[in-house]
Formats: C-alpha cells, structure tokens, sequence
C-alpha cells in the first residue's frame, strides 16, 4: 500500500485553497488598475492595467502556495494526528530503504492511513481581509466611474476639427525633434517641453499645436529676428540649426504672451592625451635597453580619429653642440573610438641615441568634429640616457655604493670618548689603542673643518696628523759643503700650494713690497674675507677651540682617552661661546637727523611741519542700474514697495555685461517674466537673487569713521 496519493491529494486540496484566497483578496486590486487605465488612457490603458494587475496577482498567488510544500505536509499530519507518533516523514520513504525498525514503524503507519484520508488541511479563508479588499476596491471604482473626467491636453498633433468655441488662440501641445551632428553619434530624440539641452550644431524642429488656428505663428528671439512657423495640417512647424545658446517664445495674433524658454548648447570638448604606463614624463634609459615602447591613451566625447601623427625629437650633444633631429610618424589606434590606445615601438640604436641624448615623443590627435577638427598636442614623453650610463655599463660588480661624508659633532666626539673609557676593562689593548685613534681621527676631520674658517690649510695623509718620512720617500738632496762644487744657478722652485684653494696671478703686486716678498718665502692663508668673516673676539675664542681640539686629538692618538676628556669639553665650551657670538662684524652708527632750525623756535610758525592730506584713491564707478534694480525689488518692511523697476536699462545693462555675467540669459529671462507678469512674487524673487550675484563686490578698504554730530561731541567732552 502506497502512502503518497492519498497525502498528494489533501495537500493538493490545501494549495488550491490558499490560490483561491489570494485570488479572493487581490482582484479587487487588478480590476481598480483596468478602471483606473482606461479612465485614464482609453482602452490601451485598460489594456495595460489588466496585464499589470493580472501580473501581480500570479505572483501573490505564488507567494501564498509555495509554502505548502512536502514539509509542510510533515509537520501538518505529525500535529493533527498523533496516531502518527511524529513519524510521518516515514510515509514518503520507499518501502526498500526502510529497514528494522523504521520499516515496523512504516508498516504500523500505513495501517492507520485511512485515518489521514478524511482530516482537512486547507487554510481557513481570510475572510477579514477579503471582505476590506472588496469594499475598499469597490469604493475607488466607483468613485472613478463617477466623478467626471477632466479635459486633457491633446497632443502636439491633435485634430481641430470639432466645434469649439471661437477665442483667443492657446498651445496645445508642442514637440521638438532633436537632430544632433551626425559625427556625434547621438539618436535622434523627442521631447515634449520647449527646454532643451542639446549638443552644439545640432538641428531643432519644433511643432506645435493652437487651438483654435490663428493667421499666423513665429518663434521670436530676443537678440535674433524671428523665424516663421510654417502651417501643416492641424499644426505649425519650423526648424533652426543651434549654434550658441538662446531665448524664444512662441508668439501669434492673439496668443497670451509666453515666458521665454530656454536652448542651453552643449559644446564639443577638445581631445585629451595622456600617457599610458608611465609614471611622469620622464623615462630613464635602463642598462642594456635597446627598445622603448612609448603609449598614449587619447579620449573624446564623441570620438577620436583612428590615425594620429606621433612627433619624434632626439637631441644629441649638450652645450652649443647639441644637434635636433626631428621626424613624424603615423599611427593607428586601437580600441573604441571615445578611448584609443596609440603605442609604438622605438629602436633606440636607430634614432641614434647615445650616452647624453634625449628621445623626446608627442601625440597629435584630432577628434571627429564636423565641418573643423580639433587638433590637440599630447604632453611629451622624455626618455633621457644620461651621459655616466655608458661609464657603468659592463661595470655593474664592481661599482660600490659610496656613502657621503659625514662629520661627528663635539659632543658626539665627547660621548665616544666617555663609552670608550668605561669599556676600558673589557677591551684588548690594541683594540683599545685603534678605537682611541679611530675618535682622534673624527677629532682631527673636526678641526679641519672649524680650521678653514682660520685659514688653515687640510692636512695631508687623509687622516689629518704629521706626515712623516717612511722607507720608500725618495732621499731628499744632501746637505751643502764648502768644498763641493758649485752647482749651477738655477731659479728658486716655487712651492707648490695648488692644493690650498689660492688664486694666482690675478692681483699683481709691486716689486719690494710685504705682499711681494711674502708670495715670494710663503703665502697668506688670512685673507681678507675669512678676516672680516668673524668680529676678534670671536675669532679668538675659535682660535682657542682649535687649540683644544689639537690636544685632545693629540691625546686620542696616543691611546689616552682619559686625558683627551678635558680638551674636548673646554673645545665645546668654546664652540658655543663662538657660535652664540656676533657672527659678522660692522660698524654700528645712529640715525643722522636733519639740523634744528633754531630761528623757528617758540615762533608758532608750522608751515612746512604738517604732512600734507593723502590724496584718497577713487573708487571705481558703482554700476548704480543694477543696485536700484535690486533694492526696488526688496520686500523688507517699510522698503519702497511699488517702486519703478528700470527693466529697460537693466536688459541694456545685462547686454553690455554679457562678457562677464555667469549666466546672462537667466537674468535676461527673469526680467522679460518680471516685466510680462508684474503681480508674480516668486518671478521678483528670482531676478533679485540674479541680481545679487550680477553685482560687483565692492573693493575692501578702510573706512572713515562718520563725523561726530552734537550728541556725540557732548559724550566725548564728558569723558574727559
């Protein structure tokens, strides 16, 4: 015996129930949808309230018989029969996969199915909610059948033919069709209100309906003549190309006066280009590159042409020697045409780099716009080969990375020399003696260093001490005697100072005099700059620090840190007194002021004293035609409520200012509404916010305080 049919059949019944109950309380609602539609719009809108309403009651008929599914069945039988004893999921099971005691537990279940076949698991109906939904959809149909239509507009193409009552002319409807320049792309496009925003070039056709036909019809510009709107059937057509933004309205023998509407122009942007793949414009050589592959992405708006022309500079030389050689390439682009990619690839050898050239690369792309492109020029990408690759090239193991020089301070000094006396104990003796000389050594770069400023000369050896003789120095020339031959007269060797930074031969000096003699037995390291550089006293105190520096260093080389301790703080003592000094040394003089006249002594004379009045700079014009415009428009309590408006000086005002006005045809608009509509508020409030933003901002400057009036003297006097 098969359990399944019969439980099929009471879920079966219960998912009918739940279809029904959904369909019970949401066809009120499709039915107000089909009313509602073809109210509206006829029988094609009775149409598409059907589908929308048929549509949305499947999918809540759905939602209401999906729940009821095999587990849902379980649990109904486990909680309405307890004869079941909660094992009804064994009902669903093959009779093969039951073993044991499952397979008793089914057997003793299937015994008591006929129990299962007279229990009722259909849902209860809803009716609360059914009853809302009816009567709730029954009063909005009603209401919708009753209540009487109201007139609607006809569209831009509406028949006139019915008998109307003969009066003024009035729009019924209007169109513009939007052509854009074919090079853009753009669909053509239709649009309902006469605002619009189209691309530059473009062609509008406007077609409008009146009702009832007037003689004749134009659209009118306030700064263009006016083009005639052209009678077809039971409407009137015209078009105009829009090369620049502009006002117009509609006019007609009859027609009440229109606002103005608006054609704002969308302009045609120039391309952009820029590099692809690189960080910044400049690119450096790599060792061992013999190709270079440059890339540039280009976009547009509406497309970029698929050949650009790529400029190839190389410069060679550097100086007056440099030589430029120039060509021009055509590439093809790939990708859309609102985003290209233009690469090529460079044979380095071929344009004839070399170490010190530069290969410099520019993209000139031009986009689609008809009738005149627009050619723009690409930033340049340099690829630079410096001059000291060649040197490194092939050397690469063994160059070695060079460290720049750096000076230890005093105090740094100070600090070695303490940590090396502590460490005294835990050291050898000869690693002790070479750390003592290694800081003697930072002490002896120091001096040098403070020692220029002196005059001193760098000292030899690379570690700044003595130079003294070794076994390999050349024999320097016996002593003379007196029974040696003479030896021929040759001119005195000059000693050679190339080293010491002194410029020769630029000054020359008189023969006999101290400065001959001392060029010719020495030469000056005081000069006369270094002596003016510092004030006596300071170059004394320096002086003094360098001694100090000498003995500590002194000290060091000799494996003495203890003794080098008090050089090198009485050096840095010194080092701040010279640094907190006057640096630069220069006569101190007072002010020299101009003799006293003493003739004009208690005389009373003032003439000649008192500075004459600065003359007050004037301050540009104020355009006054906006600024009345602006403060007849206030509605502040007690302002001047029905002032005159000077419109016609202000639209003169509004045209001489195109230039620099943020949005002249908004103003210009706002005053032909102000002035058709006199009586509309937030029309005033409109022009007066333009206004503001029209007007120039003053200058910033001091003000003069206003002259004091009688109450205010009086105040002052009792002050005092």
């Amino acid at each position: 015996m098969t359990a399944a049919p019969i439980l099929r059949a009471r879920q079966m019944a219960a998912r009918r129930r739940a279809g029904l109950d959904a369909l019970a309380i949401g066809l009120p609602v499709t039915l107000l949808l089909a009313v509602l539609g073809w109210r509206l719009f006829d029988l094609a809108g009775l149409a598409g309230g059907v589908l929308v309403g048929s549509a949305g009651l499947a999918a809540f008929a759905f939602s209401r018989i999906r729940p009821l599914d095999r587990d849902w069945l379980i649990r109904q039988l486990d909680a309405r029969l307890p004869q079941f004893e909660d094992s009804s999921a064994l009902l669903f099971q093959d009779s093969g996969q039951a073993s044991g005691l499952a397979a008793l537990q089914r057997n003793r279940l299937l015994s008591r199915l006929p129990q299962a076949a007279s229990i009722d698991l259909a849902p209860d109906w809803s009716r609360r909610a059914i009853t809302v939904m009816w009567a709730a959809g029954a009063a909005l149909i009603v209401a919708i059948l009753v209540v009487p239509a109201t007139d609607r507009a006809p569209g831009p193409l509406a028949s006139t033919d019915s008998k109307a009552v003969a009066g003024p002319p009035r729009i019924t409807g209007a169109r513009l069709r939007i052509t854009p320049p074919a090079y853009t792309g753009l669909p053509v496009r239709e649009q309902l209100t006469l605002d619009a925003r189209v691309p530059q070039g473009s062609r509008i056709e406007w077609t409008v309906a009146l009702d009832p036909a007037p003689v004749s019809a134009a659209l009118t510009f306030p700064d263009s003549v006016p083009v005639a709107l052209q009678r077809k059937a039971s409407s009137w057509a015209a078009g105009r190309t829009i090369d620049a933004p502009m006002l117009y309205r509609i006019e007609a023998p009859g027609l009440a006066r229109q606002r103005l509407s608006r054609i704002d122009v969308v302009a045609d942007a120039p391309p952009e280009v820029r590099p692809e793949g690189t960080v910044g414009q400049l690119v450096m050589v790599r060792p061992g590159q013999t190709r270079w592959t440059p890339a540039f992405e280009a976009t547009d708006d509406y497309g970029v042409q698929s050949a650009a022309l790529l400029r190839i500079t190389v410069t060679q030389g550097d100086g007056e020697n440099i030589t430029v050689i120039q060509r021009t390439s055509t590439l093809t682009g790939s990708g859309p045409a609102r985003a290209r990619l233009f690469s090529t690839s460079l044979d380095l050898a071929r344009e004839g780099m070399a170490p010190g050239s530069d290969l410099i690369v520019q993209l000139v792309v031009s986009d689609n716009r008809a009738p005149e492109r627009q050619t723009v020029e690409g930033p340049s990408i340099i690829l630079r080969w410096p001059s000291d690759l060649a040197l490194a090239d092939g050397l690469d193991g063994l160059a070695q990375p060079v460290m720049p020089a750096y000076f230890r301070s005093q105090r740094q000094i100070i600090i070695d020399t303490e940590a090396l006396v502590a460490q005294r104990r835990r050291l050898p003796a000869d690693q002790f003696v070479d750390r003592s000389n290694a800081i003697g050594e930072d002490q002896a770069q120091l001096r040098l260093r403070y020692g220029q400023f002196m005059g001193e000369e760098a000292e030899g050896g690379g570690g700044g001490g003595l130079a003294l003789p070794t076994n390999d120095e050349p024999a320097r020339p016996a002593l003379p005697t007196n029974d040696a031959e003479p030896a021929p007269r040759r001119p005195a060797p000059v000693e050679d100072h190339s080293g010491h930074g002194h410029a020769e031969g630029e000054h020359p000096v008189e023969p006999g005099s101290p400065e001959a003699v001392l060029a010719q037995y020495g030469h000056a390291h005081d000069t006369g700059e270094s002596a003016t550089l510092f004030d006596p006293g300071t170059r004394s105190t320096l002086a003094q620090a360098l001694d100090a520096m000498w003995s500590s260093e002194r000290a060091l080389r000799q494996g003495r840190p203890e003794d080098a301790l008090p050089f090198a703080n009485r050096a840095l003592e010194l080092l701040k007194d010279a640094q907190q000094a006057t640096r630069i040394f220069l006569p101190r003089i007072g002010s020299r002021l101009p003799p006293i006249d003493l003739s004009r002594r208690l005389s009373g004379d003032r003439e000649g004293i008192v500075a004459d009045r600065l003359i007050r700079p004037t301050p540009p014009p104020v355009d006054t035609v906006p600024v009345r415009a602006w403060r007849a428009l206030e509605e502040r309590p007690g302002s001047r409520q029905g002032a005159p408006l000077p419109l016609s000086e202000l639209e003169r005002w509004v045209a001489s200012n195109r230039g620099r006005l943020s949005d002249a045809l908004a103003l210009t608009a706002a005053i032909d509404t102000v002035r058709n509509e006199p009586g509309c508020l937030p029309c005033r409030r409109r022009l007066r916010a333009l206004l503001w933003t029209a007007l120039e901002q003053p200058t910033a400057r001091v003000q003069r305080r206003d002259a004091l009036n009688e109450r205010g003297r009086r105040y002052l006097d009792a002050l005092e």
